[in-house]
């Protein structure tokens, strides 16, 4: 769902999307699937090429438990401000600044994206947004007595990896495979 950055009025516009929203729901299909979502988000021009853009998404992520593998609707409760640009190009031999590494981003605080002409892919960016919030070990929330709220399991002092006991392997001589060999 593409917004024409032009059309947005000086004291800015305001967007409400859920579920009967036709166009967002098929771009967020691959990753919500028919779950519910509300998403909020306000556009103010800052110059005449610059925009704020500030607002929330709430949904839920179909995933597995990392604790117990039960598939549990994971919630989704994420808010962004970005700065919108217009596309920069980046010469050849141009310079910018970034960082080191992605650990050595700040946490909060506003970002900047950049858009194309004047048309915002808003739909796009809401897909990215929820992609990101995706967890790398989801689990259910623990409960109020400290087990998973969703199989009862006590979650303190629990490991929930795997391990598996190999047999030992003899040591084998390095000639072991020369009794192998058939001469004629």
């Amino acid at each position: 769902m593409k917004i024409n950055l032009a059309d947005i009025p000086e004291e800015g516009h305001s967007y409400t999307w859920n579920n009967q929203t036709k166009d967002i729901a098929v771009i967020l299909a691959d990753l919500i699937g028919k779950a519910e979502f509300h998403i909020e988000f306000f556009i103010k021009p800052i110059t005449t090429k610059d925009f704020d853009l500030s607002g929330s998404v709430k949904t839920k992520l179909p995933e597995e438990c990392s604790r117990c593998g039960i598939s549990i609707a994971f919630p989704i409760n994420e808010k962004f401000h970005e700065i919108l640009i217009p596309k920069q190009s980046h010469p050849r031999g141009g310079k910018y600044s970034k960082v080191n590494h992605v650990s050595d981003l700040p946490d909060n605080g506003t970002e900047s994206l950049e858009y194309e002409g004047l048309h915002f892919d808003a739909g796009e960016f809401i897909h990215e947004v929820i992609a990101l919030a995706a967890p790398f070990n989801p689990a259910g929330p623990e409960n109020e007595d400290g087990n998973c709220s969703i199989c009862e399991i006590p979650v303190a002092g629990r490991s929930f990896s795997y391990t598996e006991e190999m047999p030992p392997e003899k040591p084998q001589s390095p000639f072991a495979t020369l009794k192998n060999i058939k001469i004629n």
